[in-house]
């Protein structure tokens, strides 16, 4: 074997030089295999070899190639680079992401025209759920990039107005009620003011939850969906309120969301992903099961500070 510097700065307890010591006696455990293993494929087939590499408690990505000398292979050179961190590959994924989201919209708008959208109600309805769906992904995947930069701006500081979310959240869940032969009351307070938060996440939220309770639901059922302004000891603030009159696992009174060992468990009460949602926009959650009334999940916003 022979190594350069930084072989032997990064991989040599000690800086002790590895010249001339077996292959073998330079990494230890799986590390060893995947070396050796890398070695004799390249040996054997005259091709280069690409291998992961985990050593002195860092991970590489290596490249084993063979050594032409005379048109005869007469050894291995192996080129170890530092892996990308899981930071820098999910940010490569997201740029990645961005170009089928960015094609997927133009198709969307050329359908639109293609297919005289603006008139046939039918097309139009299946582009614009088609765009609104666009709009989500682009939204997560904006706020995935965020997260990983460093840079996302802190949920509670922006506003969304409630009324306009749950009214495009009854025109995409229409054709669902329709088919699974429920219905959708939404009953919202006119003077009902801003939250804090952003809008496409809390209908995310919304969605996930409304379409948990349109799943355990039978024919014929309503489920109301309803806001108001209400006051809590954060202060002033938005409640919206998903009920749903049916049925219930037990004759007890359960409450989701408490800390781990309180109350009674109901892990399908509301998903983790509408708790998290609602947490980082500062509210609050929490669903109430009470025979023969139903189950109601009430999610408390907080006004924005002036």
């Amino acid at each position: 074997v022979f190594a350069n510097k930084a072989f032997v700065r990064d991989l040599c307890p000690g800086g002790a030089h590895p010249h001339g010591m077996p292959l073998a006696s330079l990494f230890g455990g799986g590390g060893r295999e995947a070396v050796l293993s890398a070695v004799a494929e390249v040996c054997s087939r005259g091709e280069s070899v690409k291998f992961r590499l985990r050593e002195a408690g860092k991970a590489y990505l290596a490249l084993a190639s063979p050594i032409h000398h005379e048109q005869s292979r007469v050894g291995v050179i192996m080129q170890l680079t530092d892996e990308p961190s899981m930071d820098s590959r999910l940010l490569d994924f997201h740029r990645e992401i961005q170009e089928p989201l960015d094609e997927t919209n133009t198709c969307l708008e050329e359908l639109f025209e293609a297919t005289g959208g603006r008139r046939d109600e039918r097309f139009r309805d299946l582009v614009e759920r088609g765009s609104q769906s666009l709009m989500r992904a682009r939204k997560w995947s904006e706020e995935l990039n965020s997260i990983l930069c460093g840079t996302r701006p802190g949920l509670q500081t922006q506003t969304l107005h409630p009324a306009r979310v749950i009214r495009q959240l009854e025109a995409r869940l229409a054709s669902d009620f329709r088919e699974a032969g429920c219905r959708l009351d939404v009953l919202i307070d006119p003077s009902l003011e801003v939250a804090s938060g952003d809008e496409i996440l809390l209908e995310t939220a919304l969605a996930r939850l409304v379409r948990l309770r349109l799943g355990d639901s039978t024919t014929d059922r309503v489920i109301g969906l309803l806001a108001r302004n209400a006051e809590s000891d954060d202060g002033p603030g938005v409640l919206i309120s998903v009920v749903d009159p049916g049925r219930t696992p037990t004759g007890e009174l359960e409450v989701s969301g408490d800390a781990p060992g309180e109350g009674v468990p109901a892990p399908l009460e509301h998903p983790r992903l509408v708790s998290e949602i609602i947490e980082k926009m500062g509210g609050q959650i929490a669903t109430v099961s009470e025979p023969p009334v139903g189950r109601v999940t009430a999610i408390w916003l907080r006004r924005p500070r002036a």
